[in-house]
């Protein structure tokens, strides 16, 4: 009973401590005016900083000046960037971290740097054990050994901001101990202000090699977020919403933040017990597995919810033996608002069309085009540069290759990217990455298009982007990309077929979309004509082969009409399935399989039924379906009528197309006015025929016009 009480007590301190953290304002923001308050008054130190930092800078980019006058520029550019490389990860944490950063905007810099940057490793040698013990102790005004029963002494973790230990608390939990390197604010807080004195002159310097860049504004970008960073109370409440809104899945696990322990410089968390998704210790079919979950989660992240992880690289993923992917680090973070995550799957959609202009359009609407750009020369270059999303092979379709070819684009026009995007691109960087250390096949393009397709049929605010992918410009449907759709949504666990076909039927039904109705009617016309014209295809030419295998023919045994000869004692193999059957098969399929469909079949099979007449009865029931509905109907009757004749008197069958359209009747086309074919009298004998000859009287003219609209459409 007394543990019982203790553990309500530290429940109680727990909750209190973990309100006045969320509920408390976050100190640590980036100030710029604070800054020059602060520093202008440490004028020493911030000179002998400005050189360490200065003085590299303006050496480099009097390199790279000398490259562009020489004309090798684009030569030595390779080596300039293993340059730039070098330089920031010589002048400490924040240069480190704004490096990363860079790593993910090709606006600013070219392939070349953007390849190097990636390679900037954010480790650095472990600092005391003394040091970090005294800083736990100052941040929770107690000694250790009041909270914790033992805490490992080697760090297992070190960064350029702080290390990591183990150990465990007085009530015996597993804790992860996160401590900050001593004066790495104050070292970072003067490093972003002498990079804002500096940003003005190198922003000119930066002029001469023909680019235009707000390095001001870079920099305060860079400021906010890494003063977030360095705030572990704002990492904590980083952690707290991001359990809030993914914990539930079944296959990801957050570890839970300990409030009491946790201050600005100090977080206590728990320790997660797991391998490395790279670990030799996971079977392939367990890693293969766990690399999706990676991915299908961060899509959910960005797409859904629009908080996610943005630095999701090996060693903050841990594999645990539950088969659950543990989420570790959440200093890095970013969110998407919902117009931008709608932007995105927009931009996906244009992609797949090929349609460059409305992605640059897209671009403009999204502010990373500034407004009256001359988009053109830009959609030229998208369109030589970007493959062909459905039909690039996989090898050549990868996530770096494509944004290294919009990276050189938005290297070469007048690019903005906002934190969002860039925060997005490192992300899925990261991941393919990871992933392809795994398997060396995975793209993360090819895994994540079933999420998207999913979305974009069944999400009602994308339904602008589907009639893009969908219809065609005249309003004509595109069925094969319908069946890629459905085929690849169905490789997810929770789409909505029902949702799907409703906002399907919706659209089509709508008062101002007659035109796709009747465009539609001709479609469905053609499919059944087509698939009911193979199926008695087949079924004749099978039942003749079986016919035949059973009773082998004799000699003077007649032929069938239209059979084909048969040989004698020879086993004939049955007709292959025409191809119009096995495409309708395997769309019948890929509704089946989705996940909401096995698991009504898994209840009671009776329910499906109950779906498909649930939505045939609301759809019926408006007056344009009832209409679409006997149009189509009329039109299979005519055809079927006209086939039955041609069948009775042993005719050949027309191809489907070659019949009449409802689109023809309802939208006519301008008719072509034929100049009736001139047939001359016959001339008195021995005289050749003349002009006056070949004249056609007014009556003969009216004759010949009324036999060809009588007969005209039916030719």
């Amino acid at each position: 009973q007394r543990g019982t009480r203790s553990l309500t007590r530290d429940q109680e301190l727990e909750v209190q401590a973990q309100i006045a953290a969320k509920s408390a304002a976050v100190v640590q923001r980036y100030d710029p005016e604070e800054a020059e308050r602060i520093y202008s008054m440490r004028t020493l130190d911030v000179w002998r900083r400005d050189l360490e930092i200065s003085v590299p800078f303006t050496a480099f980019l009097g390199k790279v000046l000398i490259d562009f006058e020489r004309g090798v520029e684009e030569e030595n550019r390779p080596l300039r960037a293993r340059e730039f490389m070098e330089i920031i990860a010589s002048l400490g944490p924040a240069f480190i971290k704004a490096g990363q950063a860079l790593s993910s905007r090709p606006d600013l810099l070219p392939p070349e740097y953007l390849e190097e940057l990636v390679k900037l490793q954010d480790q650095l040698p472990p600092f005391p054990n003394e040091v970090a013990f005294k800083i736990i102790e100052e941040q929770l005004g107690m000694r250790m050994s009041d909270v914790f029963e033992r805490v490992e002494p080697v760090p297992v973790a070190a960064a350029s901001i702080g290390q990591v230990y183990k150990g465990y608390l007085k009530t015996g939990e597993a804790v992860a101990i996160k401590v900050q390197r001593p004066d790495s604010e104050a070292i970072i807080a003067m490093d972003i202000y002498i990079l804002r004195q500096l940003s003005g002159a190198l922003s000119k310097l930066i002029k001469l090699l023909r680019r235009d860049i707000d390095l001001q504004s870079v920099v305060e970008e860079f400021g906010k977020l890494i003063y977030e960073e360095i705030d572990y109370l704002q990492e904590a409440r980083n952690a707290e919403r991001f359990a809030e809104l993914y914990s539930a899945a079944p296959d990801v696990y957050v570890p839970r933040i300990y409030w009491r322990f946790s201050r600005r410089k100090l977080l206590c968390m728990e320790w997660v017990d797991g391998v490395r998704l790279t670990s030799r210790g996971l079977s392939i079919n367990q890693k293969t597995t766990m690399v999706k979950a990676m991915v299908q989660c961060s899509l959910r992240q960005m797409l859904e919810k629009g908080f996610f992880h943005a630095d999701p690289h090996g060693g903050n993923l841990l594999a645990m033996a539950d088969g659950k992917l543990a989420y570790l680090d959440f200093g890095m973070m970013s969110e998407v608002e919902p117009f931008q995550r709608y932007g995105i799957l927009e931009a996906v959609v244009h992609m797949v069309n090929r349609d460059f202009g409305q992605l640059c359009e897209l671009y403009v609407r999204l502010g990373f085009i500034p407004a009256g750009t001359d988009i053109t020369p830009i959609e030229r270059a998208l369109n030589d540069a970007l493959p062909d999303v459905l039909g690039a092979s996989v090898e050549d379709f990868n996530f770096k290759s494509v944004i290294s070819k919009l990276g050189d684009i938005m290297y070469k026009f007048p690019f903005k990217l906002p934190p969002y995007y860039t925060a997005i691109v490192r992300c899925l960087g990261v991941l393919e990455g990871l992933a392809i250390q795994v398997d060396g096949r995975f793209r993360i393009i090819n895994n994540a298009y079933p999420y998207i397709a999913s979305r974009v049929l069944t999400d009602p605010q994308l339904q602008q982007p589907l009639q893009l992918m969908v219809f065609s410009r005249e309003g004509n449907v595109r069925w094969q990309r319908l069946e890629d759709l459905l085929q690849s949504a169905a490789n997810t666990d929770d789409w909505d077929v029902k949702q799907a076909l409703t906002l399907f039927s919706e659209f089509v039904l709508s008062g101002d979309n007659a035109h796709i109705r009747t465009l539609l009617a001709d479609d469905i016309t053609l499919m059944l004509d087509s698939v009911g014209l193979d199926t008695y295809n087949y079924a004749r030419e099978s039942s003749v082969v079986a016919l035949r295998n059973t009773f082998p023919p004799f000699p003077g045994m007649p032929q069938l009409p239209g059979a084909p000869e048969m040989a004698k004692d020879v086993r004939h193999e049955a007709p292959e399935v025409p191809e119009r059957l096995q495409n309708l098969a395997r769309m019948v399929q890929s509704l089946q399989r989705s996940e909401m469909m096995r698991n009504r079949q898994a209840q009671d099979p009776r329910a499906v039924v109950a779906i498909g007449q649930e939505i045939f009865t609301k759809v019926l029931a408006r007056p344009e379906a009832q209409g679409l509905f006997v149009d189509a109907s009329a039109q299979l009757a005519e055809r079927a009528l006209s086939r039955g004749i041609r069948l009775l008197f042993n005719l050949p069958q027309l191809p489907p197309a070659e019949y009449p359209k409802l689109s023809d009747k309802a939208y006519p086309r301008p008719a072509v006015q034929r100049t009736p074919e001139p047939v001359p009298r016959t001339p008195p004998a021995g005289r050749a025929p003349t002009a006056q000859d070949y004249r056609v009287s007014k009556a003969e003219q009216a004759r010949r016009r009324r036999a060809d609209s009588f007969g005209g459409g039916r030719r």
